[in-house]
Parts: structure tokens; C-alpha cells; sequence
């Protein structure tokens, strides 16, 4: 009696009933993500920033100095306005 081989993936060396069964096993081969391989874990990191690292970063932009000018000068406006109207229109006691 001959024994017949069996299809045999030569990526990790499985063996199938069916020539059918190794193709669909090569294909399932070929949908995974490759990735190089990595020694550590920081590559695949969760990239989303923390509060505080969203913080610090929104800090070195300068963007809290921007908000800070800008209601500093709303605050100014409104004063000024507060006092010409007080110079203008002196209240009748």
C-alpha cells in the first residue's frame, strides 16, 4: 500500500486532509498583519494622549498664553467701557 502525503503549508508545516483545505489556510496566511518583529513594547503603544500629557503639549504650543491674552483683553475692554461711561454719564445721586 502507497502512502499519499498530505498537503502540507511549508509556513508552519500543517498538514490538511485536502489540497482545497491548505488553500484556504494559505489564504488565511496571507490576511494576517505582518509585522516586523519587535523586542519591545513600546512600538504598539497606545498613542492617545493622557490628560496631563494633553495638557503639557496644549503648554508648550502656548495656546493657554493665547486664551490668557485674549480674555485679558476682553477683561480691559469692558473696563474701559465701564469708565467712559462713567465719565460721560455721571451718576445723579
Amino acid at each position: 500500500m502507497i502512502l499519499q502525503e498530505k498537503p502540507t503549508c511549508l509556513g508552519d508545516f500543517c498538514r490538511f486532509p485536502t489540497e482545497d483545505h491548505l488553500m484556504i489556510h494559505r489564504h488565511k496566511h496571507e490576511m494576517t498583519l505582518k509585522f516586523p518583529s519587535i523586542k519591545t513594547d513600546n512600538m504598539l503603544s497606545d498613542q492617545t494622549p493622557t490628560p496631563t500629557r494633553f495638557l503639557k503639549n496644549c503648554e508648550e504650543v502656548g495656546l493657554f498664553n493665547e486664551l490668557d491674552c485674549s480674555l485679558e483683553h476682553e477683561f480691559r475692554k469692558a473696563q474701559e467701557e465701564e469708565s467712559s461711561k462713567r465719565l460721560f454719564h455721571p451718576e445723579k445721586k
